[in-house]
């Protein structure tokens, strides 16, 4: 089935290192706001915009999916902490759905890709918003691509997280990846997803929603995507955002997938989706029991049973669930960062959908 998002028309039309390291998210509720690393320098913007910084070489590798099978129940954890909100409309959209798996851009001329250090932009509700994108040499527009979006965390930008989140290069040229840019400053700043979260608290909400819609819209039209293999990761803040789109518009995506995030806290009873949560047991910004709390809500989501099979780098994958919507569950002794086998299990979970 395509997913729903491909369907929609969004209002607006016109057309460094280990940064992730250290980005922070809202915590759990109240408190103080983590901070984080940001890339900074001085790469072109596509169509206005600040100076920004230029994302560097991206790591590869990726294990298969399969492994050794092992038995027992699925580790405790608290409830989903996420903070308040999590709900939130998408923007304004018209047009029926559409049942052809293939986007527009399979049968327009192809465009020479940006380099993928140049923000591209969108105007959505009077602001500019940028994004960056790698499409993969020999692309041509005859063969379909998986499209992977990858999100920040809070006090972050999309540059940070370039290297670490590639699946362009993991998949070797199977996928393009797109790194929208959070709310706030030009990219080279910090930024962050939804209201409110100078108070610490997570809310999701409509200007960010649109503006994935559009950046969808735009790629899709530009290049040939296969619209029901699209799937969406974030780190962080941008997990919790990644939770909170699952829930919220279970049908937009393929697959999930939450590296040290939290939520959703979102009453949507029929959410079911394809999803991997992935938390460090060190981590010392966001505690390990949101990423829990993360899991225990999608297994009883999905109706899927306690005990799991092992496989990929330290993760369950939990038996029970339906075919189409597995729950994994993936940990390792790391702190708040990205390290590579995080992204290395999620484009296994990906490609393996």
């Amino acid at each position: 089935m395509v997913p729903v998002l491909w369907s929609l028309s969004a209002c607006s039309n016109d057309p460094g290192s280990d940064g992730a390291q250290t980005g922070g998210a809202a915590t759990d509720g109240a408190g103080a706001v983590a901070s984080g690393g940001s890339a900074a320098g001085g790469a072109p913007v596509a169509s206005g915009g600040a100076s920004v910084a230029s994302g560097g070489s991206s790591s590869t590798g990726g294990a298969g999916v399969g492994g050794s099978t092992a038995s027992g129940g699925a580790a405790s954890g608290g409830a989903a902490s996420g903070g308040s909100g999590g709900s939130g409309a998408g923007g304004t959209a018209s047009g029926g759905a559409s049942s052809d798996p293939l986007s527009p851009g399979c049968t327009a001329a192809f465009q020479s890709p940006p380099p993928d250090d140049e923000q591209q932009t969108v105007e959505i509700q009077g602001d500019t918003r940028y994004y960056l994108m790698d499409v993969p040499d020999g692309a041509d527009n005859s063969e379909p691509l998986m499209l992977i979006f990858a999100l920040h965390g809070y006090d972050m930008n999309n540059i940070a997280v370039v290297d670490l989140f590639n699946f362009t290069e993991r998949s070797g040229g199977q996928a393009i990846t797109v790194w929208p840019q959070g709310e706030g400053p030009a990219p080279g700043n910090v930024s962050h997803w939804g209201d409110g979260v100078l108070e610490s608290t997570w809310s999701a909400n409509a200007k960010n929603y649109e503006f994935l819609e559009q950046v969808m819209s735009d790629v899709g039209e530009r290049y040939c995507i296969d619209r029901q293999r699209t799937f969406i990761a974030g780190f962080s803040m941008g997990g919790f955002f990644t939770n909170t789109i699952a829930c919220e518009h279970p049908d937009w995506f393929r697959g999930f997938a939450p590296v040290a995030g939290g939520g959703p806290t979102c009453s949507n009873a029929s959410a079911q989706v394809a999803i991997m949560v992935q938390h460090g047991t060190a981590d010392d910004i966001v505690d390990m029991t949101s990423g829990e709390g993360s899991r225990d809500f999608w297994l009883t989501q999905n109706g899927c049973g306690q005990t799991s099979t092992s496989s990929l780098n330290n993760c369950a994958f939990y038996e029970g669930c339906p075919e189409q919507t597995p729950v994994a569950w993936c940990t390792g002794n790391y702190m708040h960062y990205i390290p590579d086998e995080a992204a290395s299990n999620i484009w296994s979970f990906f490609s393996s959908l």
